[in-house]
């Protein structure tokens, strides 16, 4: 850029100097200049030669004087981006004291840049050399927003990736407010949220982290229901239990997942009669026979209730096992023993699962038939740990699932 103007402003001269030159030739002018005695007559065209002489002389002697000294900011120069390259290239292999060594000296060597101190703040972190990391962090140049932001990025990243992440959190916040769509950013502190726990700041999140394509509606869905069984799972009694139930979309209540957690949740603060509707409406919109399991557990005063929509359910879905092992476990629970008997031994027929042998186990050991109880106990330990179960002793010895149907020729 400086030479092309140095040669424009040559060609200029030569065309002011070509349109005077017939000027110069009629009347070369005259100039008379008379100093301490002295008295100097020259035409104006020479004087005007001898002043750009000069200053051709000043400027050469004035290169001549500083050359060694641009010599050696070159040099300089040129052995730092040597070290960056050298520098940037150890970071990339993971050889973190080779890039820290040679980040440092480039920076040292060029003054306060942020490039080079970010990138051996990252080289000092692998080495979990927190003190040096931050050091080379605040010795970066924050003059402007930018550099700034770049900084506290580096710094939140730093925190994260040694999970810190109540540390990290407010710096994340704070950079979220400036640049609200900045994708790492969000990335970052979608990330804290999840850690910490903070779901209810992390659901306000992912409208934005939608509009920048870091998550679809998929993943933003499982979010949600991993957000609603976490809320749901704190809850310390029927009251807020329910209370949170209600304050959950209605689409999230329909989510097997969701429904599962509610129930369980209402059990383990022995609250099982909240479950009963809320199962019984969820399986009227779509059937998961692994609700069933909760349903089996029934509160004080339901039981007969539960029995009779199992047997409405039944007319349906005769071959579910896990409705017959509700079934079954409801009518052990009202002391129906055969009744409970015919659908445990029909659920195994179906489905050989450690549930249905356990709660078969415990129907014959109220029963006295201690040596087939067992058996059902360690067929489930069986199962438990990956291996197939063994006949069971007396009448049941014929029990086996059904035969795998035969494949069209």
């Amino acid at each position: 850029m400086k030479a092309t103007f140095v040669v424009l402003i040559a060609i200029v001269l030569a065309l002011l100097a070509a349109a005077m030159a017939p000027v110069f030739k009629t009347d070369p002018g005259l100039v008379q200049i008379n100093f301490l005695g002295w008295t100097v007559e020259t035409s104006l065209l020479v004087l005007a030669g001898a002043i750009l002489l000069l200053w051709l002389l000043v400027w050469l002697v004035i290169r001549l004087w500083k050359m060694p000294r641009e010599t050696a900011r070159r040099v300089r120069e040129q052995r730092a981006m040597a070290q960056l390259e050298k520098g940037l290239l150890a970071l990339t292999e993971g050889d973190w004291q080779t890039a820290e060594r040679a980040l440092e000296k480039s920076a040292s060597t060029h003054g306060r840049t942020t490039a080079r101190y970010l990138a051996a703040a990252e080289a000092a972190d692998g080495q979990d050399a927190g003190d040096r990391a931050e050091y080379y962090l605040e010795q970066a140049d924050t003059r402007n927003r930018r550099q700034k932001f770049l900084v506290e990025l580096t710094r939140a990243r730093i925190l994260v990736s040694n999970e810190e992440f109540e540390d990290a959190r407010p710096i994340l916040e704070a950079l979220q407010k400036q640049r609200r769509k900045h994708p790492q950013v969000l990335d970052l502190l979608s990330r804290c949220y999840s850690e910490l726990g903070e779901w209810e700041a992390l659901l306000k999140l992912l409208p934005v982290m939608l509009k920048t394509d870091l998550l679809d509606a998929p993943k933003a869905a499982a979010l949600k229901q991993h957000a609603a069984v976490v809320e749901l799972q704190k809850s310390a009694s029927s009251e807020s239990l329910q209370a949170d139930w209600r304050a959950l979309p209605k689409n999230i209540r329909r989510e097997p997942g969701v429904v599962m957690a509610f129930t369980e949740r209402a059990i383990q603060i022995e609250a099982p009669e909240l479950t009963e509707d809320v199962i019984r409406n969820t399986l009227k919109q779509e059937w998961h026979s692994k609700l069933l399991i909760p349903y089996s557990k029934p509160g004080a005063d339901d039981i007969g209730k539960r029995i009779r929509q199992c047997e409405k359910w039944l007319q349906g879905h005769p071959d579910d096992a896990w409705l017959h092992l509700a079934l079954g476990r409801l009518c052990a629970r009202e002391e129906l023993w055969g009744k409970a008997r015919e659908h445990m031994v029909r659920s195994l027929e179906l489905e050989r699962t450690v549930a249905g042998y356990d709660s078969l186990g415990q129907l014959l050991e109220r029963k006295g038939e201690l040596e087939v109880a067992m058996a059902c106990f360690r067929n489930a330990l069986r199962i438990n740990q990956g291996q197939d179960p063994l006949p069971l002793p007396g009448e049941l010895a014929s029990l086996e699932p059904p035969a795998e149907p035969a494949e069209p020729l």
